[in-house]
Order: structure tokens, then sequence, then C-alpha cells
């Protein structure tokens, strides 16, 4: 998951650009390799953007007013409908996080939390922690091993009842259980796991996680408990506002800011929110009217990095999109080069498409596995189809059986970068013989009543990515992975994650991940389009906030210079 919020879990998604889930070559789908006009140069995977400030020099107090673009529909960031950026940037600041990550993705134990968390065999794959002592949920409950083993109990896959985003990296654990005190923790593995530092953080309290049913309901209308530096003293559904102030059961560095005030507010009104000083940052993304906006606005900065986060189309699977000849003419058809150059380039970005489903265009690891796909081809698409028995019309429009190709795009409303981009694809696929309906849909369960569910034939979010891509993305791409929306998927990308997510050396599971990249693009899963610009404007007396990059936020640290 997802995160200024990088959670270890899964992959978080994001509506918009400003939530958060490629140069123009001179033909019409240019892949990332090749070199293009634009001379910006590519944000560095090691560096951020926050304004940054040793924790003892940033001044006490104030109240950070923090825009989200929906109410959370679950507390619950790990269950189905809690898994999204919004919930994930809220309540990540309430829980005890264990691993923290800098912006080369280096982690550091939060000693706060555990002080000892190490590997001390590897066959079995044995884990030992030591949380410390001092730990406590607000409601005095000391944070021990149920804890730990609550999270694994949840999150194995060995009772569906619980509805998990994930189950990376839980469903090969064999144990969890007690040491030599209740704050003692031994994690045996079934099968090694390589990215064990994803794994436990946050913690979220045993209650949560005791059964199915509270597990999916009891944070529904907010959580019963918190664990961090915050806690959540208003909720008010109404005004759409969530308040958080300092938990006095915190036992670590008190946080600088007195409160966060978090208000939903549609992507669209962000940057005049910021403007009129009703809010104090807004996330850009890839939005051109934002980027323009606060560009204009006096005392505001820019800040500027490259993260695991990539915009990208998702293909559904019902209807005609279940024949994997029409999902690959969709792909076909899809005008990346196009996307990327009319988002990024006025952003001072550069315009590069993303030719993975894995990595980023700014990691070492990265490399093009689109083969044929790579390319948009309009006339191969439209052989696609005339192999699936469609034929083209007097209109333009392919059909079968009579019946015209339409594909429905749902997009969140109040998101202009969505509407930008479908209105674009739609062109596209329309010179393809596809015709699109644009389906705009109530931003606040965008996710929850069509994403999650697989109700659409196309739709476009980001998904927020960890610092730990082969592991987190397998619930994105494996046939059952709970973050594989549309289920699409194949026994060989299962076969294949199974070995990666197991393989403990990293150049192989790199190999490894080309060979699965490869497939998910042959099964017409999705399409990336690029990598999402890192890009937030803050006021300019904000520290320690911006574009955090790959790092993650340490909500203790952030405040405002006198």
């Amino acid at each position: 998951m997802r995160v200024l919020g990088k959670v270890g879990l899964a992959t978080v998604v994001a509506a918009s650009l400003a939530l958060t889930a490629c140069g123009g070559s001179k033909d019409s789908g240019g892949s990332s390799g090749d070199k293009t006009s634009d001379k910006k140069a590519q944000a560095k995977s090691t560096l951020n953007d926050i304004n940054a400030v040793d924790y003892d020099q940033v001044p006490a107090g104030g109240t950070l007013r923090w825009p989200i673009d929906s109410y959370p529909a679950n507390f619950n960031l790990n269950q189905i409908d809690g898994n999204e950026f919004n919930t994930s940037r809220l309540i990540t600041s309430t829980l005890p996080i264990v691993w923290h990550f800098d912006a080369g993705s280096k982690p550091t134990l939060n000693s706060d939390v555990v002080d000892k968390a190490e590997q001390t065999s590897t066959s079995p794959q044995t884990l030992e922690y030591h949380i410390n002592p001092k730990a406590v949920w607000s409601d005095g409950t000391p944070i021990t091993y149920k804890d730990f083993a609550g999270l694994w109990k949840a999150h194995n896959g060995s009772n569906k009842a619980y509805k998990v985003a994930s189950t990376n990296g839980y469903e090969q654990i064999q144990s969890v259980e007690k040491g030599a005190t209740d704050q003692d923790v031994k994690v045996v593995f079934k099968a090694p796991y390589p990215d064990w530092k994803a794994l436990f953080s946050p913690l979220t309290p045993a209650s949560l996680n005791d059964s199915p049913a509270a597990y999916n309901t009891a944070w529904v209308n907010g959580p019963t408990v918190s664990g961090g530096p915050f806690k959540i003293s208003t909720l008010d559904k109404t005004a759409k506002t969530i308040t958080v102030v300092h938990n006095d059961k915190w036992w670590g560095k008190a946080p600088k800011l007195d409160k966060i005030q978090f208000i939903v507010l549609d992507q669209a009104a962000q940057a005049k929110a910021l403007q009129s000083d009703q809010i104090d940052f807004v996330e850009i993304g890839s939005s051109v009217a934002t980027y323009a906006t606060v560009k204009a606005t006096p005392g505001v900065s820019i800040h500027k990095a490259g993260g695991p986060n990539w915009r990208h189309i998702d293909i559904g699977s019902s209807g005609p999109l279940a024949d994997v000849k029409v999902r690959q003419a969709v792909s076909l058809a899809i005008d990346r080069a196009g996307d990327a150059k009319t988002m990024l380039s006025p952003l001072d970005w550069p315009a590069t498409v993303l030719d993975s489903h894995i990595w980023m265009n700014n990691q070492s690891q990265y490399k093009s596995t689109c083969g044929d796909f790579c390319k948009r081809d309009v006339a191969k698409a439209g052989s696609l189809l005339e192999s699936a028995g469609y034929t083209k019309g007097s209109d333009g429009i392919y059909a079968k059986a009579g019946k015209p190709l339409n594909l429905n795009f749902v997009i969140p409303n109040g998101v202009k970068t969505s509407a930008d981009e479908s209105a674009l694809q739609q062109k596209a696929l329309k010179d393809a013989g596809i015709k699109v309906t644009i389906k705009s849909v109530p931003s606040d369960p965008f996710f929850s009543d069509y994403v999650l569910v697989g109700k659409f034939d196309l739709t476009i979010f980001s998904w927020i990515g960890t610092p730990f891509p082969v592991s987190s993305a397998q619930s994105i791409y494996t046939s059952t992975g709970g973050q594989n929306y549309a289920k699409i998927g194949s026994p060989e990308i299962d076969a294949l994650y199974k070995q990666a997510v197991s393989e403990l050396d990293p150049n192989k599971a790199t190999e490894l991940t080309y060979q699965i990249d490869q497939k998910v693009w042959e099964v017409g899963h999705s399409v990336p389009l690029y990598q999402r610009p890192d890009l937030v404007a803050t006021k300019s007396n904000m520290v320690n906030f911006g574009s955090f990059g790959f790092a993650d936020v340490v909500y203790e640290s952030i405040g405002f210079k006198k």
C-alpha cells in the first residue's frame, strides 16, 4: 500500500493525480526508451524535496490543513474499502510505524515502536521483534505480540471472510508467536520472503483483526483506538472534516504540530483553496490547471520528486472485454505518448511514457517490457478485432452480431485530469473503431461503488507505490489478488509471482519481474501511462513536508517556520 504513506502491505489507489495508483517520440506511440526533444531532467529515485529541517529546530505549534478528495469509506486501511490514498494519509498519522524509509527507499527501524527487528535464521526464515515496552494503544492496552499475530491472522488468506486488500507476504508466514515476554515476537516463514520489512507496518490493534466482522466493519465510522503520535478528536461527515490531535498516550517524540485538520475538497477546488488560505498544500500530480494556479500564488513553494507512483488505465473483463483479443486491441489503440505529452509537458516534467507495470522510469531496474504493445498500432488493433469476429461499420465503429463495440469509461466527478485524459483516449479509441462513452460518477463512491467491484470497462487512476515494488504489486496482477479488480490474470503470472516474491537474490527476482510484466501486457490487464509526477505546492514556511519521492512521511516532524 501506498504512502506518504508508503504502506508495506499493498499498493494504494488514488483517483486523481492530486490524491494518490515519456516523451513523445515522433511516431504515434513512443516507448520510454525513445529519446525525445524534451530535455527536462528525470527526477532521481534517491532524492526528494521536503524542505527538511532537524526535528529539534522545528518550532512547536500550528494546525496543518490537509486536503483530501473524499471521505473514507472505511478507516481500516488494510480492508478493501479502506485501501485508498486518502485513508492511508489520514490514518497512518494515528498508527504505530515500525519502519521509516528515506528517499532512496533505505529502511530505518522506528525504535519508538520496535527497538529490535532482525532475521535470526534463514532455514526456516525466522524474524524476532522486540516491541518498545512503553508502547501502548490509546485506551491503555499494551502493544504486544497479539497485535502482530492478529495482523497475520487477518491477512494470511486462510479466511476469505476477511475482505483484505492484499495477502502479500503474510500468506508465506507459518506462525507468529510470543517470545520470552509479551513484547517479544517470533515470526517463522514457510517460504522465504525477502521483503519482510514491508510487513507489520503500520500496526493495527488485535481487536480490529480478531474477527472478519470486526475487521470489515468496526472502523467504518472511525477507529476505536490509536497508537501513533496523533489520535482522531472529531469526525464530521456532514462538514466533511476530520481532526487529529496529540495522542496523550503516545510515548515517542511529541508531534510539532498541535493538530491536523483533514478537509474533503474536490480536486478542482484545491488550488483555489490554497490560494485563498483555506488549506496549506495541494498535490499537483499532473493537473495543468492546478500547476498554473499555484505558480501564480505568492507565498507558495513547488516541490518536485519522482516516487513509486504511476498513472494507468484499468481494463475491465465483462462483455466484449472478456475476449483477450479485444483487451489487446484496446491496449494498442490507447494513445500513451499523446497522454503523457498533454499532461506532463506543461508541468516542466519529462513527457516520458512508462513501459513497465512494476518499475518506475527513474529506477535502475527499469526496463521496457511491453514488446508489441509499446507502440500505438491502430491497424493491428483492427486486425485483432476482426479476428475476434468484429466488422467495421459505415460509421467507422466495429460491431459484432449487430452490436457496436461501445465501452464505458468511468471517471470521478471534479477531477479535471481524469476528464481530460478520458476525453483524449475517447478520441484515440474512436480512431481505432472503438466507441467510448464517458461515465462521470460521484467522487466519494468512485472507488467503493465502481472500481473495487469491477464496475467499469475502462477507468483511470493512480497507484501509489511502496519501497517494495516486487511484492507490493503482487495483489494487482495475480488472478485472485485483492487489487486485481477485473480479475484478469493467468496461471503463468501467478506461478512467476510465487517465484519472484520468494527469490532471495534481488537480481534474479528482478529478472522474474520482467517475465511477469510481459505476461501482464499480453493478457490485457491494464495500460501504464506515465510515472506520476510527485509535484506538491506548499505554504513556503512548511518544513519536513512536500514531495517525498520514495520516502515516507514522519508526522512528528512536520511543522511551520516562524
